[in-house]
């Protein structure tokens, strides 16, 4: 667990430099990479194991990095949308990862970090 709380933390900073920076390929590769600690999770889960807070809050990181890369590659009623559903996904993963450091035996953060980029937008 701790391996993805580093991970989901590190992709967490990357994610709100790429929104700031308007780079769609950078929040792609992110939400990708992001796929694999999910598709992890399922595999685990298929296999009786658990998902952990860490596995959620990536999967909510991963959503709103492909929702903001697909946005910003729209224009009007699609853009936000899109904008939307990452403001959506920016709530959940606050609360996701409320739960992973609890679980992780970290102090809890803010990460607001990526909401207040989502609002530049």
């Amino acid at each position: 667990m701790e391996a993805v709380f580093r991970k989901v933390s590190a992709a967490e900073a990357t994610i709100a430099k790429a929104i700031g920076a308007g780079d769609s390929r950078l929040l792609s590769r992110t939400g990708t990479e992001l796929g694999r600690i999910i598709e992890a999770a399922l595999k685990r889960r298929e296999d009786g194991g658990t998902v952990t807070s860490c596995d959620l809050a990536a999967h909510s990181l991963a959503f709103l990095a492909v929702s903001v890369a697909d946005g910003l590659a729209n224009k009007g009623e699609p853009r936000r949308m899109l904008i939307e559903d990452a403001r959506a996904a920016a709530s959940d993963f606050q609360k996701d990862m409320a739960g992973c450091e609890k679980q992780a035996g970290k102090r809890t953060g803010s990460h607001t970090s990526v909401e207040k980029a989502l609002r530049a937008l």
